[in-house]
């Protein structure tokens, strides 16, 4: 329970941290392993549109497939020391 805990904890103060930095009103997620692992896969409706060197390149794909209408929303997901660019499958 507390390693639950714990990782909940770092995954919320990472989008905190990512919503401070980027300044965007985009969803931005630091994956736990698990969910990491899932977005490998596509799962959980979900698919890989990208991936980046670095956080802010994320986002910035992520914001110009907003602003072109390419998708509603997006996630950047951290799996593999690479910013996986997650859209709505």
């Amino acid at each position: 329970m507390h390693k639950l805990t714990r990782t909940a904890a770092t995954a919320a103060a990472g989008a905190v941290m990512a919503l401070a930095l980027t300044g965007a009103g985009a969803v931005v997620t630091v994956a736990t392993a698990s969910a990491a692992a899932a977005s490998e896969t596509g799962a959980q409706g979900w698919d890989v549109s990208g991936s980046f060197d670095t956080q802010q390149e994320c986002v910035t794909a992520g914001d110009a497939g907003l602003a072109d209408g390419s998708w509603a929303q997006y996630r950047c997901v951290l799996f593999e020391a690479r910013w996986d660019l997650m859209t709505p499958a």
